[in-house]
């Protein structure tokens, strides 16, 4: 990482936005390095077309991003951006250009600017806080704007990880070398597993082994989209010595609890998924993250905040792990085509070639085994298997990465 920032005081406007202009001249020449290294810049930067317009102070650039073409102006402002970030603080503004601020909820608790259009035309400019994100520490605040966003206003974070600016802060937050989540398929095809569902073996033995529990009172995706489908109120579980750290809404509930909240999920048709996520713990702020603290989730199909996973760049899909031993395979004379696994896909996995669904074809791994294209599939074409001490592998890799006593 680049030397921290020292103390400034006693340094002059002139000499700030000195070392601002250095750093953001670097970081617009880096962008065409990363083109270089970054293994999968031709399929992250896939139908990406920006033009950046930068503004700190009175500092000026922009950056044109035109799928895997790269080129860059300074001191000059784009005639038609497509997205205008920044701010006038120019100690901020070193901060970032200097890889200083530690998360992603840190950074949307700044005042740093985003401008963009609506599909209606109207330019828009706020905080990046208030346009993305829920406010970390907090319950996340219902409101009919929110609820009725733009696609535009709802897609804007994935269009932001793009730019090769904002990926080290990413990296830090996501932590996808030490973060390791899996998802259970409830698909009664996968069987049972010590005489249960697999789904509610596989929670059972971790909240049964937990130390300590924590509820939510209710899913933040659901309650925030006004799901209709799911019951809203079956929200998010926490286990381990972690959940003592957390500061959030929510409260210490109990085992029972627990069980019986993860069975209600598991019949109402939300896909479990669990492991150790560092965004979460930044998010509910229980930091210092020790791979102390185990987050369940209970999603939905429609609401999911993952439902956007598809437009984020490989090096944040690294902690979705597939459950161990399972297989997802496509009968191709079954198959007609008609492309409903497509759309229950919210991972990308999934492409229709030559009239055939075809799943992580060669040099793909986005598939995560969720079984939601078995259950879609109206013609059987798609199996869902798993192997033969799958799911004790499973327990043993979760419990490498997060210990819940």
């Amino acid at each position: 990482m680049p030397e921290k920032s020292e103390e400034k005081s006693g340094i002059t406007m002139e000499e700030k936005e000195a070392r601002v202009r250095e750093l953001f001249v670097k970081m617009l020449e880096d962008a065409a390095k990363y083109a270089v290294w970054e293994k999968f810049y031709e399929e992250d930067m896939k139908d990406f077309h920006e033009v950046v317009q930068w503004k700190f102070g009175p500092i000026r650039g922009y950056q044109v991003f035109n799928e895997t073409e790269y080129s860059y102006k300074i001191d000059e402002e784009a005639e038609n951006p497509t997205l205008v970030l920044g701010c006038t603080d120019l100690d901020l503004a070193y901060k970032f250009l200097n890889d200083e601020i530690p998360h992603w909820p840190a950074f949307m608790g700044t005042k740093f600017m985003v401008g963009f259009k609506r599909p209606d035309g109207k330019w828009v400019e706020k905080k990046i806080g208030k346009l993305i994100g829920f406010s970390p520490g907090n319950a996340p605040t219902l409101s009919a704007p929110k609820e009725n966003a733009h696609v535009k206003e709802k897609s804007l974070t994935y269009r932001l990880m793009r730019i090769p600016a904002f990926r080290p802060i990413m990296e830090r937050t996501s932590d996808p070398e030490n973060s390791n989540d899996v998802r259970i398929p409830i698909n009664e095809s996968l069987g049972t597993y010590e005489n249960q569902l697999i789904p509610l073996a596989v929670l059972e033995y971790f909240i049964k082994k937990a130390s300590h529990v924590y509820l939510f009172p209710f899913c933040p995706c659901r309650t925030l989209a006004n799901c209709q489908n799911y019951d809203q109120s079956i929200g998010c579980i926490a286990l381990g010595k972690g959940v003592l750290r957390m500061k959030t809404f929510g409260k210490i509930g109990t085992k029972e609890e627990a069980l019986e909240r993860a069975r209600r999920a598991v019949a109402a048709g939300l896909l479990p998924s669990l492991g150790r996520v560092k965004s979460d713990t930044i998010v509910y702020r229980a930091l210092p993250e020790k791979g102390d603290l185990m987050h369940i989730c209970f999603c939905c199909e429609c609401c999911c905040v993952e439902a956007g996973i598809k437009e984020l760049p490989r090096y944040l899909r690294k902690w979705h792990q597939k459950m161990e031993g399972l297989s997802v395979t496509v009968n191709p004379d079954l198959c007609n085509g008609c492309r409903l696994c497509l759309d229950a896909c919210i991972f990308g996995a999934i492409e229709i070639i030559e009239n055939v669904a075809v799943i992580d074809r060669e040099g793909k791994d986005f598939c995560t085994g969720c079984g939601r294209c078995e259950k879609a599939c109206p013609t059987g074409a798609i199996t869902l298997s798993i192997e033969e001490g799958g799911v004790e592998r499973m327990i043993a890799r979760i419990e490498s990465h997060v210990d819940v006593t």
